[in-house]
């Protein structure tokens, strides 16, 4: 008997809510502390084109961008796909909440409704963890998804936007980071705020002010058939997402209007600082927190060498570039990932987290009505 893999995968996922986890997205780990940050660096990849051949099938709908931008409302730990950040459809729960908006005038209640009505927004991008000493072993050379959260995502267009790489002696990332041939390194900084992950720290590597191709022959030129099979090994982000569905959002705002749902079973299995799970409006209390210095990483004078899964080659060996556990790989090219650029971090404060900034854009767009 012949059996659709995908339908029975997408049902699997809708089954499981939040419970799911998908083997191909990457989660940063939980910092343990606000003043040594744990590292990861990648590529950011270029968007999908319709017709690709990737190894997971062909590409059905072009990318517009280097992400897609989708949003969740979080009830009782569990995702409900947002119509109005996905398509532009008038989402009931957000009109509910914008409403709300647009009557109350003191701040802090304005967060709270934010919290509970409002949904939380990210952008999806493929990215590519190179052969970096510090980044964990079974990233090494790994294609993954990222649900990128807006901190990042503002550093990224920051960069879009920045027409050359300005002061010669403090030579930043400028331009189409994500181009395969003069690509930027971003080094992900993790630090703990609260109880959730802050990400503000987390910079380009410049090298110089000059993009590096993703992959490299060991003269330090564009490997073709090394790119080649990086850009095939990226995830189809159109099959990781969920489209919302209207149906459910209108059950969703009846149930959070009118009373719990008999099937809303709680679950969960995200970190604290991945979801919303309050289901009443509740008053926020205004709390002083003590801002935390962040404390720069001691010298490690070769913390940029390129550093191997396998034992035995010396740090300055080739790296084996691009890897997948289902195709053997070990005929690509090396990738270099060297780079001495690595700016003081600036510390984290205590308005800088995820939440903060999100609630201030929402609240930028009522500016008008107000």
């Amino acid at each position: 008997m012949a059996y659709d893999v995908e339908a029975i995968r997408k049902k699997l996922k809708q089954s499981q809510a939040g419970k799911y986890t998908d083997p191909d997205e990457f989660k940063p780990a939980k910092a343990k502390d606000g003043t040594t940050a744990i590292r990861y660096r990648f590529f950011i990849l270029p968007p999908l084109q319709l017709g690709f051949k990737l190894k997971s099938g062909e590409v059905l709908k072009d990318m517009e961008q280097f992400y897609i931008q989708h949003a969740n409302h979080w009830v009782n730990d569990r995702p409900h796909p947002c119509p109005r950040v996905w398509s532009s459809e008038e989402c009931p729960v957000c009109k509910f909440g914008f409403d709300m908006l647009k009557e109350e005038k003191d701040e802090d209640k304005r967060r709270a409704i934010i919290k509970q009505w409002m949904p939380t927004t990210y952008q999806a991008v493929n990215i590519y963890f190179p052969h970096w000493k510090h980044n964990p072993e079974d990233l090494r050379g790994k294609v993954k998804w990222y649900n990128a959260p807006k901190t990042l995502f503002d550093h990224w267009t920051a960069t879009l936007m920045k027409d050359d790489a300005g002061d010669p002696e403090e030579p930043e990332a400028h331009g189409v980071f994500f181009d395969e041939s003069a690509a930027y390194l971003y080094q992900l900084e993790v630090l703990k705020q609260g109880k959730q992950n802050s990400y503000r720290t987390s910079h380009f590597l410049a090298n110089g002010g000059i993009g590096q191709p993703m992959v490299k022959d060991e003269d330090g030129s564009l490997n073709e058939k090394g790119v080649a099979t990086l850009l095939r090994l990226r995830h189809n982000l159109w099959d990781k997402l969920e489209e919302p569905d209207m149906a459910k959002i209108k059950k969703l705002y009846s149930v959070m209007v009118e009373g719990d749902d008999d099937d809303d079973d709680g679950g969960g299995g995200f970190d604290s600082d991945e979801t919303k799970s309050e289901t009443k409006p509740t008053k926020t209390k205004t709390k002083t927190k003590t801002k935390t210095e962040y404390k720069k990483p001691p010298k490690d004078d070769d913390e940029d060498v390129v550093d191997h899964i396998d034992p035995g080659p010396a740090d300055d060996a080739p790296d084996p570039g691009p890897s997948d556990e289902s195709s053997s790989l070990a005929d690509e090219a090396p990738i270099d990932d060297t780079d001495s650029d690595s700016p003081e971090p600036v510390a984290a404060t205590a308005d800088s987290g995820e939440e903060s900034n999100e609630i201030s854009a929402l609240l930028s767009q009522l500016e008008d009505d107000d």
